[in-house]
């Protein structure tokens, strides 16, 4: 059952094909996110045992770093392109809020 089905309860709790395809993106998206921050990590981890520590290793996990936080705020795009499609207009909206606010704490993180 879709979430935005408890505010409009004309519609039927069935699960839409538009359901399942978003389920398997974000699943997908999540999967690709860990694995290439996963990869990025291990391998600035071993650069920095093997060599010592370089700018490449730090690059390296420093790149590992962000793309592990950065898969989540993802998954929030994802979900208001997909929201925007479907003309969820409440739940795109509050996902953009939810960006907004993301995108806030960033920009005064980077400040500081």
């Amino acid at each position: 059952m879709r979430i935005s089905n408890v505010f409009n309860p004309g519609n039927s709790g069935s699960s839409t094909d538009a359901d399942l395809g978003f389920e398997v993106s974000v699943g997908r998206l999540l999967g690709i996110g860990v694995l290439v921050s996963s990869a990025c990590l291990a391998a600035g981890l071993v650069s920095a045992l093997v060599v010592g520590e370089t700018r490449f290793a730090r690059v390296l996990l420093s790149a590992g770093l962000v793309l592990l936080m950065a898969t989540p705020a993802a998954r929030v795009v994802l979900s208001a392109v997909s929201y925007l499609r479907r003309r969820d207009w409440l739940f795109a909206t509050l996902t953009l809020i939810v960006l907004l606010q993301l995108l806030a704490s960033v920009i005064v993180a980077l400040r500081r």
